[in-house]
């Protein structure tokens, strides 16, 4: 059997703060969302995060997730990679905000309405065109 492989990331944040980072990593999102772990079956793993010093600027994270329900990582094998790299996309898209120096809510672009889609299609629609000579 070959050893089990466990996902990690290494971060450039002190092992003193990697807490607190991940909470805001995740917060508003779906892992920390009881009735999205829930309808994801995630709920049938147990998550086992592990924080390791590589040196006093960086840590490396490690995300190893465990079936509570035996037969649970096979039949939900899709949906458990997928809850993995969400975590994984939270962690990078907070890098990503700290490093343009804003707070992950000011990062996230504001949700466009169906409603506000369809006036700025309507305005294009509006919008005066030229008629070319010549083209009839």
């Amino acid at each position: 059997m070959a050893p089990r492989h466990v996902p990690q990331v290494v971060v450039p944040v002190p092992f003193d703060e990697v807490g607190d980072f991940v909470r805001h990593a995740l917060k508003g999102t779906s892992l920390v969302d009881p009735l999205a772990l829930l309808a994801t079956g995630w709920t049938l793993f147990e998550p086992h995060l592990r924080f390791t010093a590589v040196d006093d600027q960086h840590t490396r994270i490690e995300l190893d997730v465990v079936g509570r329900v035996p037969g649970a990582e096979t039949l939900l094998f899709t949906r458990r990679v997928g809850e993995i790299d969400r975590f994984f996309v939270a962690l990078q898209d907070e890098l990503d905000s700290r490093s343009h120096g804003r707070s992950q809510t000011s990062a996230r672009a504001p949700v466009e309405t169906s409603t506000e889609r369809l006036e700025a299609s309507t305005e294009r629609l509006e919008a005066p065109t030229e008629r070319l000579e010549g083209i009839d």
